[in-house]
């Protein structure tokens, strides 16, 4: 999908055309963000504004650009159920195309005149009767309604390694990847062996000089198995859509299977995992010692499974050292690890994932009653129907607490919440409040917790799903079925409903 819309100095000012309805902030454009403006464009909602922080949509695909980059569900369930396209490359998508078909949903559905783009929030505060949004430029904006599509992951995660800032070559992050260094015939360092570095890792090592890979604990690593479609398979689906809808819901089906692997209690769909896991490793990898590092010692599912059918040749090339020994400190020149031995490097990457639900360390969300959601949420992290917190009317969080997958696609949960809260807002109206009561809240999040308890997260393994308290806050704990059943309508006896009052006709 070329990228021939208008530029963005051509759109970027535009305001909204003045339109009926509530006023809807939506913060950030990526998949949440678009999704919820193309919907209430569709359900009759114009007076709506999404503002985001970069000069282009895309969210977490304009971000990371990070050589090799890649989705890990299927291109085909990996997009709005809306816009299909036909025309995708791979069983699994570069990231550049998957950042190519949100520019095209974007321009197809008219959303480029409705945002304003370098607008990065910095408070978000209710009077009583409205939200005011403030920004890093000095400028603000009210809304009725505001709607965060920031997700959970958005801020990436720097760890707190001593001596990081005694380093004399480039530091950066994979979700800041700077295109200016020139990684050929470096010595580079990644910190990180996860889902970015299985993907980077393989596309940089032939250009390296030498790579120091530090693993901290090893992955579940699967098969990838990807292809590319050829030409008359693309040309099938753009003629017969229902044959494209049948190909993305049997891969619903396929990913849905594996949802087993997240049980706590022992069965096939672990086993097959465990063995397929055996299997590839010991076909990539035939130094036992190594297999050995490689071997997790945590449950299957319990971190993040992984897919890469490159990332194991490419960790045994004569260029690559992994090295499991623990890091002590970053130096002027390299790394220092916990046996005493300095590894020199002239480039040091990050490969260390996010911060989840960074929004409490970038905005400052208050409440009506003088109560940040940074306080409310000091307790432990959650929302109601992960959407909602108690004290915040009018405030949804699209992929809000608890809203998490390990093992479909997220673009589903999205088109749920977004539904979801379409019909709240239409209960409400133009000038009322909802809010979920707080006694729903916590009957919604017991049972979420209770739930958790027999899921393999359970286990603390060390994933970023659980905080320091054993309390996970990201991950939803059934099959994607269950969550769209849930979120098929409101239980509006779990909302408190406040709606001005309309002056008396004389």
């Amino acid at each position: 999908m070329a990228d021939d819309h208008k530029t963005i100095l051509d759109v970027a000012g535009n305001d909204p055309r003045p339109g009926k309805g509530p006023r809807i902030a939506i913060l950030g454009a990526g998949f949440s963000g678009m999704g919820m403006a193309i919907r209430l464009k569709q359900e009759g909602f114009e007076n709506f504004t999404i503002y985001e922080k970069a000069d282009e949509v895309g969210g977490t695909w304009r971000e990371n650009r990070y050589p090799g980059v890649a989705c890990d569900v299927p291109s085909h369930l990996y997009s709005f159920s809306f816009e299909p396209n036909p025309n995708w490359s791979r069983r699994f998508s570069p990231g550049g195309e998957i950042w190519d078909y949100m520019k095209h949903c974007a321009r197809k559905y008219g959303l480029y005149p409705f945002i304003k783009f370098k607008k990065t929030v910095t408070a978000i505060r209710h009077d009583g009767a409205e939200w005011t949004i403030e920004f890093t430029d000095g400028t603000s904006a009210i809304a009725d309604y505001v709607v965060s599509g920031l997700g959970g992951l958005h801020e990436p995660n720097i760890p707190p390694i001593a001596g990081m800032e005694t380093f004399k070559g480039p530091v950066f992050h994979t979700a800041q990847w700077r295109d200016d260094v020139d990684l050929s015939g470096k010595r580079v360092a990644i910190i990180g062996s996860a889902a970015s570095a299985v993907q980077v890792v393989p596309a940089i090592v032939d250009k390296v000089a030498h790579l120091d890979l530090y693993q901290r604990t090893p992955n579940w690593v699967m098969p990838r198995m990807s292809y590319a479609y050829p030409k008359w398979l693309k040309g099938v689906f753009a003629k017969a859509p229902l044959l494209a809808r049948a190909y993305r819901g049997f891969y619903f089906t396929v990913m849905e299977w594996r949802f087993n692997a997240f049980k706590k209690d022992e069965n096939r769909v672990k086993s097959f995992i465990r063995k397929i896991f055996q299997k590839h490793l010991e076909k990539q990898v035939s130094d036992p010692e190594l297999r050995a590092k490689l071997t997790p010692d945590y449950p299957v599912g319990c971190k993040r499974i992984l897919i890469s059918d490159d990332y194991l040749p490419a960790i045994q090339k004569p260029n690559v050292d992994l090295i499991t020994e623990g890091i002590e400190a970053v130096t002027e020149t390299g790394v220092s690890t916990k046996d005493g031995r300095d590894h020199p490097a002239d480039v040091l990457i990050l490969a260390t994932g996010f911060k989840p639900f960074d929004i409490l360390e970038s905005i400052e969300v208050t409440g009506p009653s003088g109560k940040s959601l940074r306080e409310t949420w000091k307790g432990g992290i959650a929302a109601h129907r992960t959407i909602m917190a108690p004290g915040f009317p009018n405030f949804f969080l699209l992929l809000g607490p608890n809203s998490g997958l390990g093992h479909n696609s997220v673009i589903l949960m999205i088109e749920a919440q977004v539904n979801y809260v379409i019909d709240l807002i239409k209960r409400t109206g133009d000038k009322g409040q909802i809010a979920p009561r707080p006694e729903a809240a916590k009957s919604f999040d017991d049972r979420i917790q209770d739930d958790l308890q027999d899921r393999v997260w359970a286990a603390r393994c060390g994933a970023w799903y659980v905080d320091e308290a054993g309390r996970n806050f990201t991950l939803y704990p059934h099959d994607v079925r269950t969550y769209l059943k849930e979120m098929r309508q409101p239980d509006f006896s779990e909302y408190d409903i406040a709606r001005q009052a309309q002056p008396a006709i004389s």
